[in-house]
């Protein structure tokens, strides 16, 4: 039995000028669907033209709880 996942975790990669990545962020988005996770994240985060969002991995519920989030949350973390 396959368990669905209950969120993803998103990076962040910021492009410099010469489209090299730089800055890189992660995220996690309480969100199972993974294109909706992402658009979480370009919501609540500023995430401009430069960058780019991509859900990276499937995130279990336990991981959420343990942060304290709710459903629709977005956190940043290591």
């Amino acid at each position: 039995m396959t368990t669905m996942a209950a969120g993803w975790s998103v990076r962040v990669t910021t492009f410099n000028s010469a489209d090299k990545p730089g800055i890189v962020r992660h995220f996690l988005a309480y969100e199972p669907d993974k294109g909706k996770a992402v658009e979480l994240v370009c919501k609540k985060v500023p995430v401009n033209e430069s960058e780019r969002a991509e859900a990276i991995a499937e995130i279990a519920e336990n991981e959420f709880i343990g942060q304290r989030m709710k459903p629709g949350d977005v956190k940043q973390h290591a």
